[in-house]
């Protein structure tokens, strides 16, 4: 398990942070910083605090939550850092010390609830897991423009090179809006929310007096299903499901 605060990964991370703030970028470079030497010097409910902070000033970024992660998995709290883990997960996907920690922080939970397989778009197009939206959506930006220059060319030359280069880019450029298609139906289909109480009881109903069916203990992964008021409709497969106060969910 890699719990990374090397200077390399803090550098990395607030030019990062840096680079993608159009404001305010020199105060929220301070302020990442002060939260990283909180967290070098163990002081760890300082530094939670201070990356808490600038989510609350809208500051969005994979390493800020998964620092964050790494902060409250110090700290004993598997809900807080399984869920920002998962956050991370969806914008940096593809790195390996985030996976190593998330596996390792729901081994920590009680309930050792795993991630939910893929399904079979998922499978199919295996892929679109180790890329961002954003990315997928740049790559597909990217592919749309060089296929009309070297439709353009083949349209002046008509020759064999530029037909065969407008064809394959023709396909990627499909292919690459099918894999944002995907990954837009697996974020709807796969709502995953975190318990954050230490303990909750899944009711048959939207009632505190509604029939217990099961708990669920803090850091356990489920699937947000329905939405109605004050509750949420969770489940873990088919046979088990039931409603939990939204205030117990992370999300």
């Amino acid at each position: 398990m890699k719990f990374s605060n090397s200077f390399s990964l803090i550098l990395l991370f607030a030019l990062i942070l840096f680079t993608s703030l159009p404001t305010n970028a020199s105060e929220h470079l301070q302020e990442i910083v002060r939260a990283n030497d909180l967290y070098s010097e163990k002081n760890y409910t300082k530094s939670a605090q201070a990356y808490e902070s600038l989510i609350d000033k809208g500051v969005h970024n994979g390493y800020l939550y998964y620092n964050l992660g790494n902060t409250y998995i110090r700290m004993g709290k598997t809900g807080p850092a399984v869920l920002n883990y998962i956050r991370a997960r969806k914008w940096i996907p593809r790195d390996e010390n985030l996976e190593a920690n998330l596996k390792f922080a729901i081994q920590q939970t009680q309930d050792k609830i795993e991630l939910p397989p893929q399904g079979t778009l998922g499978t199919l197009f295996f892929w679109v897991n180790d890329f961002n939206l954003s990315e997928l959506i740049n790559i597909a930006m990217i592919l749309n423009m060089v296929f009309w220059a070297a439709l353009a060319l083949w349209m002046c030359f008509r020759i064999a090179p530029l037909k065969i280069a407008r064809n394959a880019l023709l396909g990627f450029l499909l292919l690459s809006l099918f894999s944002i298609g995907v990954k837009l139906i697996n974020k709807s289909d796969l709502d995953l929310g975190v318990v954050l109480a230490k303990r909750v009881e899944v009711k048959s109903g939207r009632a505190d007096d509604a029939v217990t069916l099961f708990q669920l203990h803090e850091g356990a992964l489920v699937k947000i299903s329905d939405s109605h008021e004050n509750w949420l409709e969770v489940r873990l497969n088919d046979e088990q499901k039931g409603w939990v106060p939204k205030t117990a969910i992370g999300t």
